[in-house]
């Protein structure tokens, strides 16, 4: 078995586990206190310990709860875990864990007693905490009692640890998804340029050779965007033209293009390949691709405001996948800093991507 869980733990855990015990070993503190100030205080055993000794074995009670939930409890759950794969086995763990953590409690509670350090026996311990007559009753309840209590513990421990395994497999598959979008591109789109090359070749060797140094560029800057999440701007504007050139090539691209920027070498970053998905999905969506592409960024409003929109019908059913990937990998680099929007007006349709002036703190932040 492995026993690395024990030093292994979350930040959270501790954060809600420190005050737990600051708070157990006050309440119980004020309930010493208020015990050897109560009329009958003589004839309770732990009073003869004194006040001294009396917060001492409560100390070392409240360590050994803790010790045997962080140890016992936590241990069985992570090494038996695996079997529980049905809410019936589940239970039984739990029960089983419990019972086990309940008795190592039981048995280092009784330590301090059975080894006499304690002047009082432990019937005496038992009777005047369930308040019963017989010795056999007294231990039955007391046992009763504490797998109950350790029971309603490890439910909502392994309650709490379900939701954080949960978060963590959530967050672990949205980073999975996002690597997966960043490295997506249209095979229909490599294909046609594989054509087009292939066609030119027979007519221009020059021109061929240039689209080849194109495709290779293009391919090159899509493969290491998957290495970086993101990308500079003036670099996704490069990309971008070489799209546009290779599908020109396809008697694809729009008859005009225009692309103004405010300061693209020092704008912010964005998602790799933001800029070629877009203008992507503009044109798969438009009736007529020939219609005229505009791409603008400007600052206003204490943002970076990039333009992109396609002057174009669209068509009834809209293809979202590469502007919900865009959209996705904003919210995982910028979380609310960012937004994008699709603005309808008319025959043209825009997509609009605001980015903080302030990127590199943004970044930073979500990273």
């Amino acid at each position: 078995m492995n026993f690395s869980y024990i030093r292994n733990t979350s930040p959270n855990y501790w954060r809600y586990q420190g005050p737990l015990l600051v708070i157990s070993f006050l309440v119980t503190c004020l309930g010493i206190w208020s015990m050897f100030h109560e009329p009958e205080a003589e004839t309770m055993p732990i009073t003869q310990l004194g006040l001294v000794g009396a917060l001492i074995l409560t100390t070392y009670q409240i360590i050994i709860i803790f010790a045997a939930f962080h140890i016992v409890l936590r241990g069985i759950y992570k090494h038996y875990k695996s079997y529980a794969t049905t809410k019936w086995k589940l239970f039984l763990l739990i029960l089983a864990s419990s019972t086990v953590t309940a008795l190592v409690i039981i048995a280092l509670d009784f330590l301090p007693i059975l080894v006499s350090l304690t002047p009082y026996s432990l019937e005496e311990y038992v009777k005047s905490i369930m308040h019963l007559d017989t010795l056999g009753e007294s231990l039955v309840a007391y046992i009763i009692y504490n797998v109950v209590t350790t029971v309603v513990w490890a439910y909502f421990y392994v309650l709490a640890a379900s939701i954080s395994n949960y978060k963590q497999l959530a967050l672990l598959l949205k980073k999975q998804k996002l690597q997966i979008l960043t490295n997506r591109v249209n095979p229909e789109f490599l294909f046609d340029t594989m054509e087009a090359i292939k066609q030119q070749i027979d007519i221009d060797e020059e021109k061929a050779a240039e689209l080849v140094t194109k495709a290779s560029d293009l391919f090159r800057y899509n493969l290491m965007s998957s290495k970086a999440a993101d990308a500079k701007l003036n670099d996704e504007v490069t990309s971008l033209m070489n799209y546009l050139e290779l599908l020109e090539e396809q008697n694809r691209a729009p008859k005009k293009h225009t692309i103004k920027l405010h300061d693209d070498a020092t704008g912010p970053n964005i998602p790799s390949m933001t800029l070629i998905f877009i203008c992507s999905f503009l044109l798969n969506s438009s009736r007529q691709r020939t219609g005229e592409l505009s791409l603008v960024g400007f600052i206003k409003h204490n943002k970076y405001r990039i333009e992109i929109s396609h002057h174009s019908h669209g068509k009834f059913f809209l293809d979202t996948e590469h502007y919900d990937n865009v959209k996705s990998r904003l919210e995982h680099m910028y979380a609310t800093s960012a937004s994008i929007v699709l603005v309808k007006k008319g025959k043209q349709r825009k997509v609009v991507i605001e980015l903080p002036i302030d990127w590199q703190h943004q970044l930073d932040k979500t990273a």
